[in-house]
């Protein structure tokens, strides 16, 4: 099968477009294993690590550990799934080939909601730590918070969102994994240098044993930690062209999973064993107005107004592909002859690397140079002339782009603004968008394209079921409880 490259020329050679895997694939230069496990890592860690705590509290100590590292190694194997399946095209065209347009929009609408979460989620972090940290640590007093958070977003969030790529914040990963391990490092410091600081637990059965009602719509945050089928393609193009393949990514998704859970589960433990049941999402306000937590504090927000711009281009791309499909005559994926039925040259098709792939791996060890070729030869060449500035791209003209940014922009800071806790956010995004996108959807597209289930694809299909179902009704039913208290 032959691929196309799709390079516009007026751009910089070193350039590459949001979520453009051919564009990615094509660059001069990759990354290593190492890098790519970095940054990688830095996609998983973020806030789901911080409402971990409160999510200990509410489900119970020993169950916490178990549904957290379950969950972690779940979502291992549905990234390798999907990478498998995939062979290196994207996400939308593996639901594409599967079910047709059905597959494809629900990849699309999951990746779309669940980015869309994160986001809020964000600047509810921001909401609830900035402004008294930078306050007190300043100025000796407490800003408002609403009025800062508002003030962070026009003049820091909304620059760079209006960014076309990411290429400029590429160099932040390093910050952003250091921070987070500078948050690890204060918390277990603060538990062994204070211990008054520490509330009073219950017995060793209700503090590590008892399993609590609070664990239904908790299911939600230990889902939220880890899933990250959102950005999974963007980290397996981003190797050097003879890295690209399955064997290294499976070496790359078991560090940064590993890598993530350790850092997630410390946070939590740590923060649960200092302050036990007492223990909220907003676990920072729990800890008093000292130096170090206020610059812990400064340090978590920072990062999230960094890492704010990655799924929020997400988000865009994925409603800009929406819009090209809806005012287009044709899609942007192939052609298809019906709506749900394909023909077995498509399937043929789709398997063909995989099997030229495993027949090289028995020939000598120059398979480890192939690299996945895509799902398709090419998009269709029609796009809008009015909303797409060339054939070749995804990216929107000036004037839609910076609509289409500020409606989103400000769509999330509103929502933000008006939730009333960091841990609500967590469990529905993690129950309703999380689940379906990184355990339903896997399991599906690889029974369809297989032929049948595997056990690890039922395993999959379950979990994700249970939880996405009854995790949503309760958190749903938490969110708005929560809501109509802060009213």
């Amino acid at each position: 099968m032959t691929s196309t490259t799709r390079r516009n020329n007026d751009e910089p050679e070193n350039e590459v477009a949001v979520e453009s895997l051919d564009e990615l694939q094509n660059a001069a230069q990759g990354s290593s294993i190492g890098d790519v496990i970095f940054n990688f890592t830095n996609s998983i860690i973020g806030a789901g690590a911080i409402g971990l705590g409160g999510a200990f509290a509410a489900s119970g100590g020993m169950i916490s550990i178990v549904c957290l590292l379950s969950f972690a190694f779940l979502t291992k194997i549905s990234l390798d799934m999907v990478i498998d399946l995939s062979m290196g095209s994207s996400y939308e065209q593996l639901g594409y080939y599967c079910y047709g347009r059905i597959g494809w929009a629900a990849v699309l609408i999951s990746k779309m909601l669940y980015s869309f979460g994160c986001l809020v989620a964000y600047i509810v972090v921001v909401k609830e730590n900035f402004a008294s940290a930078f306050g007190e640590l300043f100025f000796k007093q407490e800003f408002n918070p609403m009025v800062t958070t508002i003030f962070l977003c026009i003049f820091v969030i909304l620059p760079l969102c209006l960014l076309r790529d990411m290429t400029p914040l590429s160099n932040f990963s390093l910050f952003s994994v250091g921070s987070m391990a500078m948050i690890v490092v204060i918390v277990v410091f603060l538990f062994f240098d204070d211990p008054s600081i520490r509330e009073e637990g219950g017995t060793a059965y209700e503090n590590w044993f008892e399993v609590r009602p609070g664990i239904l719509q908790s299911l939600g945050t230990f889902v939220f930690s880890f899933v990250s089928q959102h950005t999974v393609h963007l980290a397996f193009e981003s190797l050097k062209p003879e890295l690209r393949t399955l064997k290294n990514w499976k070496r790359i998704s078991s560090w940064s999973l590993g890598l993530s859970a350790f850092v997630s589960t410390s946070v939590g433990l740590v923060v649960y064993m200092t302050f036990w049941q007492q223990t909220t999402s907003d676990l920072f306000n729990l800890y008093p107005l000292v130096p170090v937590i206020n610059i812990a504090k400064l340090l978590l927000c920072v990062t999230m107004l960094l890492t704010f711009p990655f799924p929020f281009f997400t988000c865009r791309d994925m409603i800009i592909v929406a819009a090209i499909a809806i005012v287009s005559s044709r899609h942007t994926l192939p052609q298809e002859e019906s709506e749900d039925v394909h023909s077995q040259e498509d399937y043929n098709n789709l398997e063909e690397p995989l099997l030229q792939d495993k027949q090289e791996q028995q020939t000598g060890s120059e398979s480890e140079a192939k690299t996945h070729q895509p799902i398709v030869e090419d998009e269709p060449p029609y796009h809008p002339s009015w909303l797409l500035p060339s054939e070749n791209s995804r990216q929107l003209i000036l004037s839609y782009h910076v609509t289409v940014t500020l409606i989103l922009w400000a769509t999330t800071l509103t929502l933000a603004l008006v939730t009333p806790n960091l841990g609500d956010v967590l469990d529905l995004v993690g129950c309703a968008t999380g689940t379906i996108l990184a355990f339903v959807l896997p399991s599906l597209f690889f029974a369809r394209k297989k032929g049948y289930f595997s056990l690890m694809a039922i395993l999959l299909l379950v979990v994700g079921g249970i939880v996405g179902t009854v995790g949503t009704l309760y958190s749903s039913k938490q969110f708005w409880l929560d809501a109509k208290k802060k009213a």
